[in-house]
């Protein structure tokens, strides 16, 4: 694709991707607090170098959270704690060069391989372009927002709350049909309504900035041992390539799904992993085949993710709730009408996600010895760095105090919702949503003269509210089991309490 030849993306997508390498291998970091870093400074840049640079930070996070979980045993994100498993276990043998080759092959062969599925997947999206229209949209964004509240939280009621407090902050400012202004309290500054992201930088970044400077752990401590950096014999990585190509289709189709994301792509590449072997017996103590399922699973689901987030505007994660957001700012159209509405930063994000595969590939290897110095780093001094940076990033968009005033205050409520158990990324997600939400509801409905039988009965409104429907109830499903173990702890509690 002509984009390849572009000497500026190359750059932006070599800078994201050691970004993401490094912020990847650093606990509590991960895709969201790295884009909440970033965002603010990717407006100034083309829209088509912006999209490559975003999806280039994804693409080295999945390969850097595994060297910190394979040479110390922590892991970089929730997705590498089966790195840990294997990894680790290969580092203390004396195997480190083994398990960080294995990872590195992994990585690589699960993002490129994942890349060509989601571009055989998202495409027949596509052809239902001409068919979306008002009422078609507002189910899909209602779909959006509970496929999160449904499958990343525990709590379907808190998930619910949570969404409703970001409709309702979406709606200071602007009325998005007649354009009149509403609850602003004939405050000035509140005319245009909150600013976008300073709101989701807070509720997705500051707040978990915030958490994890309450986390007592530190990441440091761990020996540069040469042995690490000693590329093992091409060989002894044969038994991967089965395990890798079953994790790169599984994390894929795995990652697709709206609110798995690569926690449960891992661990369900994994369990398949080990059905498959034919030395089961070594898993989790260092098996080779272990490493390359989980690692290729978990770097396959960040193309996975992005076929509902771009081709339905449905993001599958918290991660990709931020991305979303940054790409409408950039004038991406997520959904069916992507391809003809946007086609430069569509073919973009499959460029961007190529080279920075690319950039892997060539540089992978190295960037593990820059790891080895950047997991030293004192965590204090990191956080400190991080915040700093979202500061100065969120005031250069507007040079308004006022909007740190927001940031700080959604960062503040973020870290309370996450204590508690309420999604922070329901509460983005509705809030940037909420304006089309509103919008495609009302045009819609004077599209059928105010009917809401013809409005809900459209054939593919109604699919779309069905499947939101189903997975609503596995929602509260989810919820009543939750509640039910929570219960039978605490009379488990109290019966041992009495005993004593």
């Amino acid at each position: 694709m002509s984009q390849l030849s572009d000497i500026w993306l190359w750059f932006f997508v070599i800078g994201g991707t050691i970004i993401g390498v490094i912020g990847g291998g650093m606990p509590g970091m991960g895709t969201t607090l790295l884009y909440g870093m970033v965002l603010p400074f990717t407006f100034a840049l083309d829209p088509v170098h912006a999209v490559a640079f975003l999806l280039s930070i994804s693409v080295g996070v999945g390969y850097g959270n595994s060297i910190p979980a394979i040479l110390m045993g922590i892991p970089g994100t929730p997705a590498a704690v089966l790195t840990v498993l294997d990894g680790h276990q290969m580092h203390k043998r004396g195997e480190g060069g083994l398990a960080l080759a294995t990872a590195f092959m992994a990585s690589v062969s699960g993002q490129v391989i994942s890349i060509l599925l989601f571009i055989l997947l998202v495409v027949p999206l596509m052809d239902l372009a001409y068919s979306f229209l008002f009422p078609e949209l507002f189910a899909l964004y209602v779909l959006g927002i509970l496929a999160i509240i449904s499958l990343t939280g525990a709590n379907m009621l808190k998930g619910l709350v949570a969404a409703a407090f970001g409709l309702l902050i979406a709606l200071v400012g602007l009325d998005s049909v007649n354009l009149t202004t509403r609850y602003t309290f004939d405050i000035m500054i509140l005319r245009n309504g909150f600013d976008t992201m300073a709101v989701l930088i807070g509720l997705l970044a500051v707040s978990e900035l915030f958490r994890s400077s309450r986390q007592v752990f530190n990441w440091g401590g761990a020996e540069d041992d040469k042995r690490s950096r000693a590329f093992p014999p091409l060989s002894k990585l044969k038994p991967a390539i089965p395990a890798t190509l079953g994790g790169t289709v599984l994390g894929t189709f795995v990652g697709a799904v709206p609110g798995a994301g690569a926690t449960p792509a891992a661990l369900l590449a994994y369990q398949q992993a080990r059905m498959m072997s034919k030395e089961p017996e070594k898993f989790g103590k260092g098996s080779v085949e272990a490493l390359a399922a989980t690692d290729s699973a978990q770097n396959a689901s960040n193309s996975g993710e992005l076929i509902p987030t771009l081709g339905l505007g449905v993001p599958g994660s918290t991660s990709m709730v931020m991305l979303l957001s940054a790409l409408t700012v950039q004038g991406f159209v997520p959904g069916p009408m992507m391809i003809r509405q946007t086609p430069d930063l569509f073919y973009a994000a499959i460029g961007g996600m190529l080279a920075a595969s690319i950039v892997l590939l060539l540089l992978g290897w190295y960037m593990a010895s820059l790891m080895l110095k950047a997991v030293h780093m004192s965590r204090t001094v990191v956080l400190i760095l991080s915040l700093a940076t979202v500061v100065l990033g969120v005031y250069s968009l507007n040079g308004r105090v006022f909007d740190l005033v927001v940031m700080f205050t959604a960062g503040v409520i973020g870290y309370f919702m996450l204590r508690y158990g309420y999604s922070t990324a329901a509460a983005a997600l509705a809030f940037v949503l909420g304006g089309e939400l509103e919008r495609s509801l009302r045009l819609g409905l004077n599209l059928v003269d105010g009917s809401f039988v013809a409005f809900f009965t459209r054939p593919i409104t109604a699919t779309i509210l069905l499947i939101t429907l189903g997975i609503v109830i596995i929602g509260v499903v989810r919820s009543l089991r939750f509640r039910k173990r929570e219960l039978n702890r605490a009379r488990q509690g109290m019966t041992l309490g009495d005993q004593s």
